[in-house]
């Protein structure tokens, strides 16, 4: 039986988007809750169910997941592979998307409701030692929150070690911290004794794997990011060299300003003589 990667959005999706998802939806979300003291929901509608015909090349316009709680609390979830320093602006922006469009033509902003984002990143967004943290906007002086209408989760997968967390988000985390390659079998079976709704979780998983259909639809999908992260890699590559090959020219005008020989200029940056004389 084929492995999968567990943190594919196409998968994640089909995990708490489908119909009868929402405990599944719904434990996730107040795991992340309780890891940070906030309270939790009753109940958990979903707003973007889930197609078996994935729209696997649109990533940058759709939430993975998004739903509503019983109070009109809006909650997206969003799993990203790839990102740098910059990410928290995305990650605000999208936030800001979702709220500017909870209020219609003529309401009154009463009719607005809280945006809880919550975000997986398989990647290190800073070298802190944080697995997860919670913001909100508060008074720099007296820490006064100003409005609980902004709630943002960034769950950093690579930084996390088990037992760091609450037990709820600690169990999670070890299900989406599973590699390829990991004998899944025995992990979800001690995932299950710890946290039964994992057991539903387990039987999405292998009903998933077993469906050529969306199978078909992971491998595309696979397919793409595989090509994104390649892309994006070479994009970094080349900003590098690009540096380099700057920072190379300008300690060669330098030098030359200075009259120094050619052939050490050349020795120092790496630049040919000829470029040294063209500049």
């Amino acid at each position: 039986m084929r492995d999968i990667n567990v943190l594919n959005d196409y998968f994640v999706r089909y995990l708490f988007s489908s119909p009868d998802s929402n405990p599944i939806l719904l434990d996730f979300i107040n795991s992340t809750m309780l890891d940070s003291n906030m309270k939790t929901f009753r109940s958990a509608e979903i707003l973007t169910p889930f197609n078996y015909k994935g729209n696997y090349e649109d990533k940058e316009t759709i939430a993975d997941v998004k739903c509503i709680t019983q109070n009109g609390t809006v909650v997206i979830i969003e799993i990203q592979l790839q990102g740098n320093s910059r990410f928290p602006e995305r990650i605000l922006y999208y936030w800001a998307s979702n709220y500017s469009k909870l209020l219609k033509h003529g309401e009154k902003y009463d009719a607005l409701t809280p945006v809880i984002s919550i975000n997986l990143l398989n990647f290190n967004l800073d070298d802190s030692n944080n697995i997860h943290s919670c913001y909100m906007i508060y008074d720099t002086i007296n820490n006064r929150l100003l409005t609980d209408h902004l709630q943002i989760h960034i769950i950093e997968l690579k930084k996390f070690k088990y037992n760091l967390l609450q037990p709820d988000l600690n169990c999670w985390l070890k299900f989406f911290t599973m590699k390829e390659k990991d004998n899944k079998e025995v992990i979800m079976s001690d995932l299950v004794k710890e946290k039964p709704i994992m057991e539903e979780v387990q039987k999405r998983y292998n009903n998933f794997i077993k469906d050529r259909l969306m199978m078909n639809e992971y491998d595309k999908r696979q397919a793409y990011l595989y090509g994104n992260q390649i892309m994006l890699e070479e994009e970094r590559r080349l900003g590098i060299e690009e540096g380099e090959k700057n920072k190379a020219i300008s300690m060669a005008k330098n030098m030359k300003d200075r009259n120094m020989d050619l052939n050490l200029i050349s020795e120092l940056t790496g630049l040919s003589i000829e470029e040294i004389k063209n500049l």
